[in-house]
């Protein structure tokens, strides 16, 4: 989780006071791996009669300038020639230094990002009912790179 801290974390006000606090973020934390947009709310103690509504923060994480990104669409190719998209596929990106295991979300599409240096990648995707596939990719700092699949029945089609 991201950690957020704030500079007051008490303070007393008269009616029709207000009072500026200090939000900060810090996304060294083991739960944040990959660069994205993160958001939560910070909500407020008070003891008075009104309610006070959590305010939304937004928090935008980059990545590192020798990091890219590989992202791609896993879709299933059907007997009857038709296709649509793999939801909860499995693909595995493998570097010379690890391997990584994602899920295709609901329009099949995955994304990760990893530093250059880990570049050439196998990428495998695959699912049950479906014969997998593997691609061998090279991915650019700061830049996107797509590695799309098509699997086909992993049965003959009669």
């Amino acid at each position: 989780m991201l950690r957020l801290s704030v500079d007051k974390t008490e303070m007393t006000l008269q009616p029709g006071e207000g009072v500026d606090v200090a939000v900060s973020f810090n996304a060294n934390v083991a739960a944040i791996t990959q660069p994205g947009t993160f958001t939560t709310r910070l909500t407020i103690g008070a003891k008075t009669p009104y309610r006070i509504a959590p305010v939304p923060v937004t928090f935008v994480v980059n990545s590192p300038k020798t990091w890219g990104k590989i992202t791609g669409t896993a879709t299933g190719v059907g007997c009857t020639g038709t296709s649509a998209p793999l939801s909860g596929a499995t693909v595995q990106i493998s570097s010379k230094t690890a391997s990584y295991t994602l899920k295709t979300d609901q329009s099949g599409q995955y994304v990760f990002w990893l530093d250059v240096s880990d570049s050439p990648l196998t990428v495998v995707a695959a699912k049950g009912g479906w014969a997998p596939q593997t691609q061998s990719v090279k991915i650019k700092a700061g830049d996107a790179t797509t590695a799309d699949f098509s699997l086909e029945p992993d049965h003959t089609c009669t």
